[in-house]
């Protein structure tokens, strides 16, 4: 894999991420919210179910306070009947039983012959409390129920008062336990005691374990705490419940970066920006194409082709970008880089050999203000190269106002500069505006040179041009001569100069200068 490649694959990628990102996160959040909304139900169920051992505890304790204000014979049926009509009067407690320590006497409705003793409290409190749990008694038999007992009563509750819950929640489970024992005195009917005893010392608030999730919640007033749990498959319906909102707006976020991504993108890779990008990065580049004095052979000059390389992939050209920077208003900076370009590669070298010149394009646009002589003659006098060894040209559709262009012209003339049309031929000038334009070099246009030879309408063009400029004493230099027989017929009919691949293709100034170094006849005189 190329190093292109890989830029677009990781490109690509890159997008993908930031594109999918959005969604991610609402997934994540999604997720973060099933979690919490789990947690708080759980959380909230827990709390339900403290509250409603605290009622039990609370019930069992006045049972003993109404039970202590009995004043008559102690088991006897009286007695029985008061502790029923307490019992009675309450909601959680299902019996009351008289006892001395670990010995029961007598409930409402049992009164064994001798007393029964009940094995060891799984938990006792000083000076008269103990609670017993899941007891199976003569009293309350074949149930397995728990005693909490204070002083000489026994309250009798079934483990199912102390958290007994209403939920929609089929899954919902759970088991209360004391944090002195950590034995369990109250679990829902789905619950496995086995399980539960295994998490008690879980440290995390939520946690899963196995396909449940769980969350341990403790009472701030007595030493009991509640496991409270629920299936996977309610988290995950919360998790779903969730992603039906977070969702939506993920895919909004992701839709709307893609189409920032994009415009963002569009403008970063318009035409205008990649010219003032490959402007500032110094990106173009300057190529010199020989111009030759064909009566004696020798190079006299060259012209500086602007180039931007690497634009969508081909070399772009002058006449596919100068439009553009037309269009834009950025020719100004483009003739700018060219001036600055052209001194910085040639201007030490031109100053060492004075009979060279450099031709430079300037659009129309340049030619609408004369900024650019007090530029270009500040390079030359910096460089010291004379202003002869600069020389301007301008397409041939850039003198369509010439009544704007003259004293343009004119002002250049003045300031040394030798002025040439290029591409003629191919626009809108005659004779007269020729003659009113005061310019001094005339370039034929590669369009009419191509088929010299062999096309009788441009034999017939090229000579009428060939004689306009000799009737207004113009120079004329012929563009794109590839062949030895175009250089004959333009030698026959007066033509001193030409350009193109038969003499020399367009090439960087190293190049350029290595080529003069080998070419014959290098220092001739200039036009």
């Amino acid at each position: 894999m190329n190093r292109r490649t890989l830029h677009n694959v990781l490109r690509i990628l890159g997008v993908t991420l930031v594109v999918l990102l959005p969604v991610v996160l609402a997934l994540w959040f999604a997720q973060i919210r099933a979690k919490a909304e789990t947690s708080d139900r759980l959380h909230a169920f827990s709390q339900l179910a403290l509250q409603k051992t605290e009622m039990v505890v609370y019930e069992a304790d006045r049972a003993r306070e109404k039970a202590l204000q009995f004043k008559g014979t102690i088991c006897s049926f009286a007695h029985q009947q008061y502790m029923l009509s307490v019992v009675r009067s309450l909601l959680y407690v299902d019996d009351l039983i008289y006892a001395d320590g670990t010995r029961l006497f007598c409930s409402t409705a049992v009164r064994p012959d001798t007393a029964w003793r009940i094995p060891p409290a799984n938990y006792t409190k000083k000076p008269d409390i103990a609670i017993y749990y899941y007891r199976d008694t003569p009293f309350y038999p074949g149930f397995a129920m728990n005693y909490m007992q204070r002083g000489h009563y026994i309250a009798v509750i079934n483990p199912l008062s102390y958290s007994s819950l209403i939920s929609s929640d089929k899954d919902l489970s759970y088991g209360l336990y004391d944090t002195k024992t950590n034995q369990f005195f109250s679990t829902s009917k789905n619950a496995d005691p086995a399980v539960l005893h295994g998490l008690i010392r879980q440290e995390d608030a939520f946690f899963r374990h196995g396909n449940r999730v769980y969350t341990v919640a403790h009472s701030a007033i007595r030493p009991i705490a509640v496991i409270m749990s629920t299936s996977y498959a309610s988290y995950y319906q919360s998790f779903y419940d969730q992603v039906t909102l977070t969702l939506p707006l993920g895919g909004i976020c992701s839709i709307l970066i893609l189409l920032v991504w994009w415009r963002t993108r569009q403008q970063y890779h318009s035409p205008r920006n990649m010219l003032q990008r490959a402007l500032n990065r110094r990106q173009l580049c300057l190529h010199y194409q020989p111009i030759i004095d064909i009566e004696n052979n020798r190079c006299v000059g060259a012209e500086a082709l602007l180039r931007w390389p690497g634009f969508d992939g081909p070399v772009m050209t002058p006449a596919e970008f100068i439009p553009l920077a037309e269009n834009e208003g950025m020719i100004a900076q483009v003739t700018d880089y060219v001036v600055d370009e052209l001194f910085s590669e040639l201007g030490e070298f031109l100053a060492g050999h004075p009979h060279l010149y450099i031709a430079i394009n300037l659009s129309a646009t340049d030619f609408h203000s004369s900024r650019l002589i007090a530029q270009i003659g500040e390079k030359a006098r910096s460089y010291a190269v004379n202003i002869d060894q600069i020389k301007i040209e301008v397409t041939e559709r850039g003198f369509i106002d010439v009544k704007k262009t003259m004293p343009v012209i004119q002002a250049f003339r003045e300031a040394g500069y030798e002025i040439a049309i290029d591409d003629f031929g191919t626009g809108y000038s005659n004779l007269y505006n020729l003659h009113s334009l005061n310019v001094d070099i005339l370039k034929i246009d590669k369009s009419f040179i191509d088929t010299l030879t062999t096309n009788s309408t441009s034999y017939t063009i090229a000579e009428h041009i060939i004689e306009m400029a000799r009737s207004l004493h113009l120079k004329t230099v012929a563009e794109g001569v590839e062949t030895a027989d175009q250089v004959n017929w333009l030698r026959k009919r007066g033509v001193r100069y030409c350009q193109g691949w038969h003499f020399a293709k367009a090439m960087p100034p190293q190049e350029f200068r290595q080529w003069l170094a080998n070419a014959p006849g290098l220092l001739s005189p200039c036009m």
